[in-house]
């Protein structure tokens, strides 16, 4: 259950890197504007000039850019990156000459449940390949290091205030996640395991039985997972299937949204901290109850901008972001376009870290017999039956197929469900299309990943 690098060297190198580096990191939370501009602009001439240097891709993009003077203010200036072009130049992107798209496709192919790095020094993760354009993206060691202490600084936080840094003895940590390393919520925590943490994954694929045996068996201090997961935990601790006590719940990589909460919070007594994570590179934590996300500044940078690439001032909805990864000089990303929808929020006294509300992917709206649908349409309804915990929704050009999964032997009433989706469907002005609900024992999952969409055409 425990994920490892089969590199012992480079396991223990990172590992000792990781503990040794946390106590900047989390001096580095509390940042003002001022510092974290100088190392921000610091870093950024770096990986412009490490671009320049090492990268054909960006060597042609960028000609004529001085790195030694170039400020923050200048990035509007640089051609906006985009995830298509991305990987159909990936060869010319990456600095290592080692790294080509076939190499990295080829090592993903052979990952499995244990964190192995592609030629003994690179991380490669992988995203979108459930929901559009597949995307890969390589870290080198020390890059590793950084990725995983923007993640885990937060709680590494908690825990230095109660119990100094290192903790005396790893901490219990159980994650309901993905099933294999090319994601990294299965791939990064083989750095900091047994050196902060001791790790149970249990993966979402599991069936849920087994995910809530293994949760039990564990009794993890710190909780972390996909919300959708973590909230059928919940529901299982308030009805007796499950006991555990845990003094921090976190959510990650799906969206949190307040009904997900809500569940959450009733099952283990407080609403969860939730995390925004990205392959790319871009990190972020609310707190409990908190939905404003502080983003790692020191690490990447992100620019708000409308559906042409123009700046939105703060309080007006993105329609989509620009990333600059700062720290990631294997496969620069340079105003890397992501389609998170973030309200940008104006900085607190506390710190000089972007925050951001995020309100989901530009992308979310479900076509269907040529109406826009909004995804509130099928939640809305899907929340007025209590027997169900989870659903999927299947479209074609004919008829729309909603799988529901039932909290535990519930008959959840399909018919009503059909006529409720009917109803709704009629509202927004969808034409007459057929409507089909069964239940099912588990929604599909992306065998990697563990996530699922809530949307499928089929």
């Amino acid at each position: 259950m425990t994920p490892s690098i089969d590199q012992s060297a480079a396991s223990a190198s990172a590992r000792a890197d990781f503990v040794r580096s946390m106590p900047e990191h989390i001096e580095r939370l509390g940042w003002p504007s001022e510092p974290l501009r100088t190392l921000q602009t610091s870093r950024l001439r770096e990986l412009l000039s490490t671009a320049l240097e090492r990268s054909p891709f960006h060597a042609r993009r960028l000609a004529g850019v001085d790195p030694s003077t170039f400020e923050l203010t200048d990035l509007p200036s640089l051609p906006v990156m985009t995830k298509p072009e991305m990987m159909a130049a990936l060869d010319e992107v990456v600095t290592d000459r080692r790294l080509t798209r076939a190499g990295m496709e080829e090592h993903l192919s052979r990952l499995g449940e244990d964190l192995v790095l592609h030629h003994d020094d690179y991380l490669v993760l992988v995203s979108g390949g459930s929901s559009g354009v597949r995307g890969m993206y390589a870290y080198g060691r020390a890059e590793l290091v950084e990725y995983l202490a923007g993640v885990l600084r937060p709680g590494m936080a908690n825990v230095a205030a109660f119990m100094g840094w290192p903790p005396p003895e790893p901490i219990p940590v159980t994650v309901v996640a993905a099933p294999t390393a090319l994601h990294a919520t299965r791939a990064t925590p083989a750095v900091a395991e047994g050196a902060v943490a001791n790790f149970t994954h249990a993966p979402v694929t599991l069936s849920f039985d087994a995910i809530v045996e293994r949760v039990q068996a564990a009794q993890p201090l710190l909780l972390v997972g996909y919300p959708t997961m973590i909230a059928r935990l919940a529901d299982a601790q308030r009805e007796g299937r499950l006991s555990i006590t845990p003094v921090m719940v976190l959510a990650t990589s799906e969206q949190l949204t307040t009904e997900l909460s809500v569940r959450i919070a009733a099952g283990f007594g407080a609403p969860p901290g939730n995390s925004f994570g990205s392959s790319e590179g871009l990190q972020g934590s609310a707190p409990p109850g908190s939905d404003t996300f502080d983003f790692a500044s020191d690490l990447a940078f992100i620019e708000f901008v409308d559906a042409d690439d123009r700046p939105v001032p703060p309080g007006t909805t993105a329609d989509h972001v620009l990333v600059t990864n700062l720290f990631n000089h294997t496969q620069p990303l340079i105003r890397y376009r992501i389609d998170d929808r973030m309200t940008e929020v104006a900085s607190g006294n506390a710190h000089g870290h972007q925050r951001a509300r995020v309100e989901g992917r530009s992308d979310d709206m479900v076509p269907i017999a040529g109406v826009e649908v909004h995804p509130l349409t099928f939640r809305t309804t899907m929340l007025s039956f209590p027997e169900i915990v989870e659903y999927q929704v299947r479209i074609d050009d004919a008829a729309v197929f909603i799988d529901v999964v039932a909290a535990d032997d519930r008959r959840p009433p399909l018919d009503a469900i059909e006529r409720a989706v009917h109803a709704h469907f009629d509202e927004v002005g969808v034409p007459e299309i057929a409507i089909s609900a069964r239940q099912v024992d588990a929604v599909q999952r992306d065998p990697h990943t563990g996530k699922a969409r809530r949307f499928l055409a089929v």
